[in-house]
């Protein structure tokens, strides 16, 4: 499934892609309008083997279930009071798309909040369904009817998926008016992706660390580009910096090469504090409303 794409996602065919960085098998472009990343091509052949990857070959996700389902319940509960207040709690819908194990679901059962999922990992679905059916197997596509769900959560899955535009346009299609997407992604706006970029720049770009690459990450985001997406019947209405734990950002480490991973690890704890405290976190939680 090799996929090239020479032109930005949002910006058009008119926005050529300018030389960002090099990968193995791929380079990296940047819009010169959204400054949107992305990896050329969009995908490889290893891309529908990292969609149906084992969710419990080492249990990492499972192990993750109590941090994530914490994090998920102060998110809910933010972003419920964005709603306007007409909205009543027990009327609520919302749709968690890319929703792998179901540990959101499972939190929304808990709050008392209707909420339905969808992801394409079928071995995720079915665990996600092992005590209740909430899940389907898909995406958000026509499956789901217009202006059916007050809410949209979509965590950490925008950059996963090869033509986001879409996404976003079927998100604006099955949101009320007035519905609330919620985004949860990784941003060049971090100490970690200058850091890289320096690292990148130095050694004439063979240290590629901004976690871009065909059957992962192929886009990372910036401020400019949200601010095209939210041009596209939405407003932004809240956006804050979050990270990553210490722990997970120093698992990703074990993919990269020796030399790189010696250096990163002796790297990543500093950097990792440094940025909480400069509020320069790896990630942005973002919520957009639907105007018309």
């Amino acid at each position: 499934m090799n996929e090239g794409q020479k032109y930005c996602e949002f910006c058009g065919q008119d926005h050529k892609g300018i030389f960002y960085s090099r990968g193995s098998n791929y380079t990296v472009l940047k819009c010169s309008e959204c400054s949107l990343l992305w990896s050329d091509p969009l995908t490889d052949d290893d891309y529908e083997k990292q969609i149906n990857s084992d969710y419990f070959g080492e249990d990492i996700y499972l192990s993750k279930e109590k941090n994530q389902k914490e994090r998920f319940r102060d998110q809910i509960n933010k972003v419920l009071k964005m709603l306007e207040p007409s909205v009543e709690k027990d009327k609520i819908k919302i749709l968690d798309i890319g929703s792998g194990l179901g540990f959101f679901l499972d939190v929304c059962d808990e709050e008392g909040i209707y909420c339905e999922g969808c992801d394409i990992n079928e071995k995720a679905v079915q665990y996600a369904n092992r005590n209740r059916v909430k899940t389907r197997l898909g995406t958000a596509d026509a499956y789901y009817e217009d202006n059916s769900f007050d809410i949209i959560f979509a965590l950490n899955l925008i950059e996963h998926i090869p033509h986001p535009k879409e996404f976003i346009t079927q998100c604006r299609r099955i949101l009320k008016p007035g519905g609330l997407l919620v985004l949860e992604t990784p941003i060049q706006e971090s100490l970690f992706h200058i850091i890289a970029r320096a690292g990148d720049y130095l050694t004439g770009f063979k240290m590629n660390n901004y976690g871009i690459n065909t059957n992962g990450h192929i886009y990372k985001f910036c401020g400019k580009t949200f601010e095209k997406i939210a041009g596209s019947g939405f407003e932004i209405i809240h956006k804050q910096k979050i990270g990553s734990p210490l722990k997970e950002i120093m698992g990703k480490t074990t993919y990269m090469s020796f030399k790189n991973r010696i250096v990163l690890k002796a790297v990543l704890p500093v950097a990792w504090l440094t940025a909480r405290v400069l509020n320069l976190e790896n990630r942005i939680f973002i919520v957009m409303k639907t105007v018309k």
